[in-house]
């Protein structure tokens, strides 16, 4: 019997700032920047399960699943610089 890894759990330090506009919300509790947004930037990526609400710290959590992990994390690194840059008013 062999095991092979399908999947990596991975995390990215989160300034304040980031973190602050992730987590806000509409007045009437809803995300203003949901998970799905995030998603649909990183199509047709395989990654999921986003997750940087308050419980995970200053961090942004997510999982790569396929058979070409690294070349996966690169292209995912790449829109989460970008699109986290953006949410400092920098461009990407």
């Amino acid at each position: 019997m062999k095991a092979e890894v399908v999947s990596v759990r991975y995390r990215i330090p989160l300034t304040e700032g980031q973190a602050q506009k992730l987590r806000r919300t509409w007045p009437n509790g809803d995300p203003f920047y949901p998970y799905e947004k995030m998603e649909r930037y990183l199509e047709p990526l395989l990654v999921e399960d986003l997750n940087w609400h308050h419980y995970s710290g200053n961090y942004l959590y997510f999982t790569v699943y396929g058979d070409d992990i690294e070349a996966t994390l690169a292209d995912a690194m790449k829109v989460f610089e970008a699109r986290l840059a953006m949410l400092e008013g920098k461009k990407p």
